[in-house]
């Protein structure tokens, strides 16, 4: 039996959940996976999921996508109809396709650009549960392909969402007012609600302010289209193992 989530992060999901439903007002939440399927999971991983993993997929689950593509959780394991990658075997999925992802990290879900999202959660050892950004290739310990993209899983996806939505202004129906009420929701504050191109010079400098935002705790995410993502792996297992304070 998993510990359950603590009030700040029970808390916190029923506020994810409350922008999904905006989203996705059609959903029947909860409607993700039950518990076979969660130790199913946890079976093939070797691991426990990470709580806050654990009660999102029971609540959410995956295989869809969300903000126009641009987040895909993925569902914890192989399900009819529904697309891989899957949770309990994204990371030797990944691995085989010579991508490098570190056995610390548990892959949750990919971008629209084919980066993966993993969770930093060693089997034995405490770190922190950074949210770990790992951009497509075949690096390794000390090549940049990374960015720590949130300090928590919850704190990632408020982040995420309250930036993304604007993908769906032309998408959906009352596109602005779905924009606002995700936003607003999601506690996103003033000065950087609407679309990107009225609240910053562009979208990813607006998603930026809106990751350090939700993170406050994480270093500054500085992307070149030249090199690519700053830190490498061994760069983000300094930053989980090095704070004091889980």
């Amino acid at each position: 039996m998993q510990p359950d989530l603590s009030p700040e992060d029970a808390e916190r999901l029923d506020q994810l959940l409350r922008a999904v439903e905006l989203l996705d007002p059609d959903a029947e939440l909860p409607g993700g996976a039950d518990d076979a399927t969660i130790e199913e999971a946890e079976r093939k991983l070797g691991r426990p999921l990470p709580a806050q993993l654990r009660e999102w997929s029971r609540t959410v689950g995956g295989g869809a996508a969300m903000l126009g593509g641009n987040l895909r959780p993925y569902a914890l394991v192989k399900t009819r109809h529904v697309i891989g990658p899957y949770v309990a075997t994204a990371r030797n999925a990944l691995r085989s396709r010579e991508w490098f992802v570190p056995e610390e990290v548990v892959p949750f879900g990919s971008d629209a650009g084919g980066d993966v999202f993993g969770i930093w959660a060693p089997r034995d050892e405490p770190a922190r549960p950074l949210v770990v950004l790992i951009g497509a290739g075949d690096g390794d310990e000390d090549v940049a392909s990374c960015a720590v993209v949130g300090e928590d899983l919850y704190a990632f996806l408020q982040g995420w969402i309250a930036h993304y939505v604007w993908a769906l202004e032309d998408a959906e129906p009352g596109g602005q007012e779905l924009i606002d009420e995700v936003q607003e929701e999601l506690g996103l504050p003033l000065d950087l609600q609407g679309v990107p191109e009225e609240m910053a010079r562009s979208a990813g400098e607006h998603l930026q302010k809106v990751l350090r935002w939700s993170s406050p705790t994480i270093e500054p995410i500085v992307y070149d289209p030249d090199k690519g993502w700053p830190l490498s792996i061994s760069d983000v297992r300094e930053q989980a193992e090095a704070q004091p304070d889980w």
